[in-house]
């Protein structure tokens, strides 16, 4: 009898310390399993990371099961697998999961992080194993060192036209021999604006293996961004206008203020003063598909002060010169495009003329006037810029 209590208490101390100690479930280091490797060319060079299965088929072919046999039909046809691989192969493809950093253009010393992570609870609930694994830190080396070639060494970008509606060119050096087994493409080469950055991307129509056996280098550079600078442009704003041609711009506005009154107004002498006040410039919003309108609108507007004939009083008012499709050259000086110029004195409609006595003048009696009359109207189609404080 005092045998057999022996014999049960060695038994329970056995399944106690199973319990304990969490024996019965295999342990698997993941990170014997896990290969990391570098090919190709430094510089281009590429990583991969796989999972050794051989090695892992032979470590625990026979070790791992899957442990619920009635379910195991259900449990591959739900992750889209192959009922006929072992049970070792299948907690890999189902547990196990890896993610690199950087696997490409990589040089000899570059470190690239793998990131390793696991269903921990699949791989215990199905396989009975516990899981062992840690990110993996890789140094690239043994990749092959030859000569580089920059492409972009021997193109240039000739960016034409007026912004924003500047065409790029890619001309090439037909002298280099490398470039005929390269074609460059550019990520625009229409529509380009002024100060826009154009990403121009460098291809190979043969192999990199291909490329050292027939010109001994590899390509250094596959991508460069070139400026668009050194084009006229249709204004958006005065502030692009230096400041001599500025005034010329004023100048050729109140010239033509003074044209109308002196061609025009039965008492020229009349005319007090002309004073340059100050502007607005309407540009086309980008997203507009309207076609057939201008790019630009400058409103350049100035205060006329007079004596009227009759009764005999002072009038002041405002008038305006619009300049149409304003071009500025990169040399700083002005121009129209597909444009020309209008301005309010022609224009006697009641809304933006007014009496004094019987005598009519074409303008605005304050700028806050002129500001709905004339440049509110247009704000579906264009944005503005002003110089003056509508009062």
């Amino acid at each position: 009898m005092r045998i057999k209590q022996r014999g049960l208490f060695i038994v329970i101390s056995v399944i106690l310390l199973m319990w304990l100690t969490g024996c019965g479930k295999k342990t698997v280091a993941l990170d014997d399993y896990i290969k990391v490797s570098a090919t190709g060319y430094d510089s281009i060079g590429t990583a991969e990371v796989s999972l050794d299965y051989k090695k892992f088929e032979k470590d625990y072919g026979k070790k791992i099961k899957f442990n619920k046999k009635e379910s195991r039909h259900d449990f591959v046809k739900e992750h889209s697998l192959k009922s006929s691989m072992d049970d070792s192969k299948l907690l890999l493809d189902t547990c196990v999961q890896t993610e690199i950093d950087n696997d490409k253009h990589l040089s000899n010393g570059d470190v690239i992080n793998v990131k390793v992570s696991c269903d921990e609870e699949l791989a215990k609930e199905y396989f009975g194993v516990k899981l062992n694994y840690s990110d993996i830190e890789y140094e690239v080396d043994g990749l092959e060192e030859v000569d580089k070639f920059n492409p972009f060494d021997y193109i240039t970008v000739e960016f034409s036209g007026t912004s924003p509606y500047v065409n790029a060119h890619i001309n090439e050096d037909s002298g280099r021999k490398e470039l005929k087994d390269i074609y460059f493409e550019a990520e625009k080469n229409s529509n380009i604006k002024l100060g826009e950055e154009v990403e121009v991307r460098a291809k190979q129509n043969i192999s990199n293996r291909e490329f050292v056996e027939k010109y001994g280098s590899i390509i250094s550079e596959t991508s460069k961004k070139y400026k668009c600078e050194g084009v006229d442009f249709y204004i958006k704003s005065t502030t692009d206008i230096p400041e001599s041609s500025m005034n010329e711009l004023i100048s050729a506005g109140e010239s033509k203020i003074r044209d109308y009154i002196n061609d025009n107004w039965s008492k020229p002498e009349n005319l007090i003063s002309i004073k340059y006040e100050g502007n607005y410039v309407l540009s086309l919003k980008e997203d507009n598909t309207t076609w057939g309108l201008y790019d630009n609108y400058v409103y350049m507007v100035y205060k006329i002060q007079a004596t009227n004939p009759d009764p005999v009083e002072n009038v002041e008012y405002y008038d305006y010169v619009c300049f149409s499709n304003l071009i500025l050259s990169t040399k700083g000086e002005w121009s129209f495009g597909l444009g020309g110029y209008t301005q309010k004195s022609d224009d006697f409609d009641d809304n933006s003329s007014f009496m004094v006595g019987n005598y009519r003048y074409g303008g605005y009696q304050d700028l806050k006037s002129l500001m709905y009359g004339e440049i509110v109207p247009n704000l579906d189609n264009y944005n503005y810029t002003t110089t003056l404080s509508p009062n």
